[in-house]
């Protein structure tokens, strides 16, 4: 009977040891991520690791890992700018608990992949003065993630607003605005260290308008 309760003692040990290591590993994983986030120490190689890191705790048999899994992957295919993958995560993660957190994720990433009330404004009124008051206020919302060195925030609204006046406009009739954004995303992208991208958002920036401005950034960036 004692060795029975000692056998009993050591599986229920064991078992609730492995889900109280999944719960730390899930704690420790979200914690890493916050502070590359919030430090802006966010790269590639960093997201890859943390997305591999969420993927296989978001196959955990307990629902709470899982869906905190999931919404921390959608959250990670925001900053990638891949936003259907990041609904295809939170809507995983809405199935099996409608948590208004999760609700809420689902609806600023339907907003990203379709930004339906800047479009419906644009059609009621489709002159270069309305889409100037569209790019000016996205700019102005944009400069205020940069001045807060939100910059994966800052990149992702410029690609989004990109897509937005493009979808607005023949792209031959606002090359002065799409230079513009490629110069900032170039300047982002710049202060993430992720020097590549720079140089490839500051020569588009020059093919749309080859100003003073944007040939001497692009030196500025080569510097690096």
């Amino acid at each position: 009977m004692q060795k029975l309760s000692k056998l009993i003692f050591l599986t229920l040990l064991l078992l609730f040891g492995c889900k109280d290591s999944n719960h730390i590993n899930l704690e420790s994983i979200i914690d890493e991520f916050k502070y590359l986030k919030n430090n802006n120490l966010l790269n590639d190689k960093s997201l890859d690791i943390l997305k591999s890191d969420f993927e296989n705790l978001s196959y955990n048999n307990d629902y709470t890992i899982k869906i905190t899994s999931l919404y921390y992957l959608s959250e990670i295919s925001i900053i990638e700018n891949k936003f259907e993958e990041a609904y295809e995560f939170i809507n995983k993660a809405y199935l099996i608990n409608h948590a208004d957190s999760i609700y809420q994720q689902i609806q600023r990433i339907n907003l990203l992949l379709n930004p339906i009330d800047t479009l419906q404004l644009a059609a009621k009124n489709n002159s270069k003065d309305e889409l100037l008051k569209i790019f000016e206020m996205g700019r102005s919302k944009i400069k205020n993630l940069y001045n807060n060195k939100n910059y994966e925030g800052a990149i992702s609204q410029t690609h989004l607003l990109i897509e937005v006046i493009k979808s607005l406009k023949d792209e031959e009739l606002i090359k002065i605005e799409l230079s513009q954004l490629f110069q900032d995303m170039a300047i982002f992208y710049s202060q993430k260290n992720n020097i590549e991208k720079a140089k490839e958002s500051i020569q588009k920036a020059i093919l749309l308008n080859p100003n003073a401005q944007n040939i001497e950034i692009q030196k500025l960036i080569n510097t690096k």
